[in-house]
């Protein structure tokens, strides 16, 4: 009967949005005998660049990178790492099926799996990658990345739209967003309601919506890199808070 091969000691490099996460499994690899090594997650100064792994490939066998990819800084900074890093790249994720996992298909990753994936089957994942033994199907590959590039253009349609909008106006945006109604909003800015209102409809024009709960999702559709920085996630406006 054919046995499996005996398990190898792997070189990985872990990255991960959340240093505590990738502490844990840098020690978990490190207890069944593999070398791991965590790199920075880009945006974070306290661990060596990724950029400067890319000069040492061969002391890198595969990668692991795990993050939720719930928001446009987080993918654009997981698809930086694949890119940079040319070595086959596992990636665990809680984010659903979709064009966030196409987004790093497209960068380079070998597989994209769900994040409740268990800590003791990583080794046995990450062998079966450097053996060649698992891959992304082609036609799922395809789908995914198909999904990725039509988000990537709405996206980019909608961040083009945003860009046209006056500080003040973004400002406006950015309370609606918050769930201010129009008298509030006048208050912290201390302008009159009907500046206001019409700082509003000029919001809406430009953006090409009709209400302002359009206007609001396409805020919400990339606040990560509006206005070219990363932006801080606010609550998600209540249905009874909007402008009025």
């Amino acid at each position: 009967m054919a046995t499996s091969p005996a398990p190898e000691r792997l070189r990985v490099l872990v990255a991960s949005d959340q240093a505590l996460i990738a502490d844990a499994v840098r020690a978990a690899l490190a207890s069944r005998g593999h070398d791991a090594l965590v790199v920075r997650w880009p945006g974070d100064a306290r661990l060596p660049s990724p950029r400067r792994q890319v000069t040492q490939p061969a002391a890198v066998e595969v990668g692991l990178l795990l993050s939720d990819l719930d928001r446009w800084s987080r993918i654009r900074a997981a698809t930086l790492i694949v890119e940079r890093v040319r070595v086959p790249w596992v990636a665990l994720t809680t984010s659903p099926r979709g064009p966030a996992w196409g987004g790093l298909l497209a960068a380079g990753a070998r597989v994209v799996l769900p994040g409740a994936t268990r800590l003791e089957s990583i080794s046995e994942l990450l062998q079966a990658v450097v053996r060649h033994e698992i891959d992304t199907p082609e036609d799922e590959r395809l789908e995914l990345e198909e999904a990725w590039r039509e988000m990537r253009a709405r996206h980019d349609e909608v961040a083009e739209r945003l860009s046209r909008l006056t500080p003040r106006e973004r400002e406006v945006l950015r309370l609606m967003y918050a769930g201010q109604s129009v008298a509030r909003i006048a208050e912290m800015l201390e302008v009159a309601p009907a500046t206001v209102r019409s700082q509003v409809k000029s919001v809406l024009r430009k953006l090409d919506v009709n209400t302002q709960l359009a206007a609001v999702a396409a805020f919400d559709d990339v606040l990560d890199v509006f206005d070219g920085r990363t932006v801080h996630r606010l609550p998600r406006p209540l249905p009874t808070e909007q402008t009025r």
